[in-house]
């Protein structure tokens, strides 16, 4: 898959990152004001963790790139400025975390990202 031309964002380079965990590159994809949102089962929609700028992402992406599972990312939809796909964390013990993503863009770089997320 190519990035999509209407989309203006090089979803097979985020994906790339996201799965290989290439801080360098995954943190670059991020807007300077972007905002990423997550419900999980510590974080219910009544107060959902909220990073808010580049600089917080970048720091939980470092810690992302370092820690012991594996990500995969299925079932893209790409169109216009959004893209919605699943994620798969695997961990070695055995348990998993099951997401729904949806992303925003402008200008080549996400702008809001939002993660449903099930744990094991």
């Amino acid at each position: 898959m190519t990035a999509t031309p209407t989309m203006g964002f090089d979803f097979p380079a985020f994906k790339g990152a996201f799965e290989g965990k290439n801080y360098e590159r995954w943190a670059s994809l991020y807007d300077d004001d972007a905002e990423w949102i997550e419900y999980r089962h510590v974080s219910p929609p009544r107060s959902p963790n909220r990073m808010i700028g580049k600089k917080a992402i970048s720091g939980f992406l470092a810690s992302a790139c370092q820690a012991d599972f594996a990500t995969t990312i299925a079932d893209e939809v790409l169109a216009g400025d959004r893209a919605a796909f699943s994620v798969t964390v695997a961990f070695p013990d055995g348990k998993r975390v099951f997401e729904h993503v949806i992303i925003q863009t402008t200008n080549g770089k996400i702008k809001r990202q939002v993660d449903v997320e099930a744990w094991d």
